[in-house]
């Protein structure tokens, strides 16, 4: 949010900091941009890796990037040639996600996506694990807590 923030001040602008609002934009549009250098790199054989444990010590890679005030880390991302053909990792599927005109429920594709995820994660050759998707989401909203960094 730094360079938002003083365009706006060089406006004259009473600027208003900590919003929510402010938070996602910035967010989305970091993860937006990474997308499309993601599609951009893999479009030229390139491979990619976005580095969430990033997030596990805000302020140390804050300071190890010497970010200023009004900017936070949202995620790491590698780029690089791969040495072999990775496995590609299932995702959930377009019905699960895609909603026209109206909400409706997913409880069967997550099961079926719990059913694959733990497939491929036994089957992978390397990193194996006997998990699924919807257990590897528990620590977001049970015990792995990432810590608050303040970008003001």
């Amino acid at each position: 949010m730094k360079r938002p923030t003083e365009a706006s001040e060089r406006t004259g602008a009473n600027v208003v900091r900590g919003m929510t609002e402010q938070l996602l934009v910035a967010t989305v549009d970091t993860a937006l941009m990474a997308q499309n250098v993601a599609v951009a790199a893999e479009s030229e054989g390139l491979g990619i890796c976005y580095i969430g444990g990033i997030r596990n010590n805000p302020q140390q890679i804050s300071d190890l990037l010497r970010l200023p005030a009004h900017v936070y880390p949202v995620f790491g991302m590698c780029l690089g040639y791969p040495e072999h053909d990775p496995e590609v990792k299932p995702r959930l599927s377009v019905e699960a996600i895609l909603k026209e005109d109206y909400y409706t429920e997913d409880g069967e594709q997550v099961e079926a996506f719990d059913t694959t995820m733990q497939a491929y994660y036994q089957a992978r050759s390397s990193s194996n694990k006997d998990t699924d998707w919807s257990h590897n989401l528990k620590p977001l909203f049970d015990n792995k807590l990432r810590p608050i960094c303040a970008i003001s």
